[in-house]
């Protein structure tokens, strides 16, 4: 039954639940019995036998999910058990976050707000922990950002209903186009858990169609999300799955094993390997500054990808299926630049391509509404005075609990509902212009300290530390390492279902140097490879900014080689070592316009571009991520950007033929004689 128009027709639950937890907050921990609950838990009254049986169980099932548990016991007086709600089970348990902490923690909400999809319930949480220190979330953002992709944050729009599916247990049903396939099928799916990798959100669930465990890239969900069913729950989760299983998996190694290969790779490429991919495998040093690479495949044809992104630096010496794959690969690359591909003059259609334009807010994931209300509750009761009113600005509040005066209006209308017992109540508050009266009711001192993190919001937190973690410049990243060990530990063990994947794990050695040198104006001596070229150079800089733009982190530095302002990637500094001179901040280093645009994409800064055509293999995958001309039989015509000859060679080799420049010439030229070079190293057979 509605109580009043303009409520949803969930809000009769959600004021049922609230006046239950309040009955028995109030009552100091002593129980309550069946009869007690019936008669003063606000909707239960109402409810016939069976029905307020089911609701009362469903009641409690749901409160539980948020890690609310109410105890029950035999009644010493009647048949039947009493019910009670332990203050252990609802307040924020003593996490004992340290100030340097929660400064840390309160960082990383500076650094991902309006530019993460869980920007909400970190928000909350945080509002929560910081309770009688909200000066800890008005402090200034630090010299760190985190852009994501335009067409990441809309290909996440799915993620809202995604994360309240898993939340409830809710098998979900969509469309979703299969790369590989080639193919747009209905999948229903049981979601277990989200993924970050780079810029791409995924879903880790079971795939009724395929009858196995999946994943899938929300990019890729070609409709809306809806429910298979109207049940609340469909599934349980599994007791053994784990999302860190999925963590950290490079192409090649996403399934079964079924070998292990030995690649060699030179002195010039060995650190590269080391800094990103030793977790993959084993590195063996020689003499000669070289490694020996043994890594397990579940599929060759990626590993065969990546070891000729490698170019010349790279010879796979076992087993010999691999070798013989990378032999195919490169007659294959040689066949094709031997023939007249065909031109781009008469395409069939035009490719998807990547919508040009800057960034768009992402979808946001909210935490349930049970949280929020009570987040606002706890809010709106501790700033009453003695008297037990307090008089609050309307926009303060929205500021701080991430909300709008609509939705706000609408939680405060609900929350004047909530009552047991005759006169027991939260509060009442009311609107005046742009001030919310408030007064604190019977149940209010007990609403007044705040509830425990929902599930949702601890794993936030943990997310949170894993995108910015030990990149953010604030000392050490230590406060945010014992933040986190102490989030785990109130999370009890129960694994997240939210995590950041690195495919390429940052230089620990190199993130801390630059760190510092930003936090304490410390000059900084870098040795700092360049892709392209194949060269490297020894730079004196002046760090300002850590950005992670485009899946990869960058400190934007004044040069002292260059004499100007330059973005270095952490990925390719072989070596950073602080210097004991300090330098005064330069004006003019460009710092908010990186700090609101991120790093310039190829496409912005490369000087020259060529012509490249790709295969039908590799044609979808493309079009993906950039605009193309498509061909009649499949393949597809791009401009790719480019700063030098080098960067471009090791892009065409790794698509083993599936790739090859129309112009300009010396780039068919030069992809011609290194492919030659490394076809004579699989001419014969181990």
């Amino acid at each position: 039954m509605s109580r009043e128009a303009g409520f949803s027709k969930d809000a009769d639950k959600l004021i049922r639940r609230l006046s239950l937890v309040a009955l028995l907050l109030s009552r100091n921990g002593k129980p309550a019995t069946v009869t007690e609950i019936r008669s003063q838990v606000e909707g239960y009254p109402t409810m016939t036998a069976d029905a307020f049986k089911r609701r009362f169980y469903e009641d409690r099932a749901e409160l539980a999910e948020l890690d609310i548990s109410i105890v029950s016991e035999p009644d010493p007086n009647a048949p039947g058990e009493m019910y009670s709600l332990p203050p252990s089970s609802y307040y924020l348990p003593p996490i004992l976050l340290t100030v340097e902490e929660l400064s840390a923690l309160a960082a990383c909400l500076h650094v991902l707000e309006d530019r993460f999809a869980y920007s909400k319930p970190l928000r909350l949480a945080l509002v929560s922990l910081t309770q009688g220190r909200p000066e800890l979330l008005s402090q200034e953002a630090p010299p760190l950002a985190v852009l994501p992709e335009a067409d990441a944050t809309r290909a996440a729009a799915p993620l809202p209903k995604l994360q309240a599916a898993i939340a409830d247990r809710k098998t979900v049903v969509f469309a979703y186009y299969s790369i590989g396939r080639d193919e747009e099928h209905e999948r229903q799916v049981d979601p277990f858990g989200l993924q970050l990798v780079g810029d791409e959100w995924y879903l880790i669930g079971y795939c009724h169609l395929r009858q196995a465990m999946r994943t899938f890239r929300l990019s890729r969900i070609r409709s809306l999300v809806r429910h298979a069913t109207r049940a609340a729950h469909d599934f349980a989760a599994p007791a053994d799955f784990d999302l860190a299983a999925y963590r950290d998996r490079p192409p090649w190694q996403l399934g079964a094993s079924r070998g292990q290969a030995l690649i060699h790779i030179d002195s010039s490429m060995a650190w590269w390997v080391e800094a990103h991919f030793a977790h993959c495998g084993t590195l063996t040093t020689a003499a000669d500054g070289s490694v020996l690479f043994a890594t397990d495949y579940a599929a060759a044809r990626p590993l065969v990808s990546w070891a000729l992104g490698l170019g010349l630096a790279a010879t796979i010496q076992a087993p010999p299926e691999l070798r013989a794959e990378m032999a195919t690969r490169l007659d294959h690359l040689m066949e094709r630049l031997g023939h007249t591909i065909p031109a781009a003059d008469k395409p069939a259609a035009s490719g998807r391509g990547v919508a040009s334009g800057r960034r768009t807010p992402t979808a946001q994931v909210d935490v349930d509404r049970f949280t929020r209300l009570t987040a606002l509750t706890t809010y709106l009761l501790r700033s009453c005075d003695p008297e037990g009113e307090a008089a609050v600005s309307v926009h303060d509040v929205c500021t701080d609990l991430d909300t709008d005066p609509t939705e706000l209006r609408a939680d405060v209308r609900l929350l004047n509902l909530v009552n047991f017992g005759g006169d027991g109540a939260l509060l009442w508050a009311e609107f005046k212009g742009a001030t919310l009266r408030v007064t604190c009711d019977l149940a209010g001192p007990a609403f007044a300290q705040p509830a425990r993190l929902s599930p949702l919001q601890a794993d936030t937190l943990l997310l949170a530390v894993e995108l910015v973690g030990g990149q953010l410049p604030l000392g050490s990243s230590a406060a945010l390492a014992s933040a986190a060990e102490k989030l785990r530990q109130a999370r009890q063990g129960a694994p997240p279902a939210l995590a950041a994947d690195e495919i390429l794990p940052p230089h620990e050695q190199v993130f801390g140097a630059v760190n510092t040198a930003i936090k304490d104006h410390r000059l900084l001596e870098i040795e700092y490879w360049s892709e392209g070229p194949d060269t490297t150079t020894t730079r004196t800089v002046e760090p300002y900014l850590m950005v992670r733009s485009r899946g990869e982190w960058y400190y934007v530095s004044y040069c002292h080689l260059s004499q100007g302002t330059r973005t270095f990637r952490v990925a390719t500094t072989k070596r950073a070592r602080l210097l004991d001179e300090h330098f005064t901040p330069r004006r003019g280093v460009g710092v908010e316009l990186y700090r609101r645009e991120g790093i310039p994409s190829s496409e912005e800064y490369a000087a020259r571009a060529a012509t490249v055509w790709y295969g039908p293999t590799v044609a979808r995958w493309i079009a993906e991520r950039q605009t193309t001309r498509s061909l009649v039989d499949g393949a597809c015509v791009a401009t790719q950007p480019y700063t030098d000859e080098g960067w471009l060679l090791h892009h065409l080799l790794r698509f083993g033929g599936e790739a090859v420049p129309l112009a300009p010439p010396e780039a068919v030229q030069a992809l011609r004689a290194t492919a030659e070079q490394l076809r004579a190293r699989y001419t014969h057979q181990s």
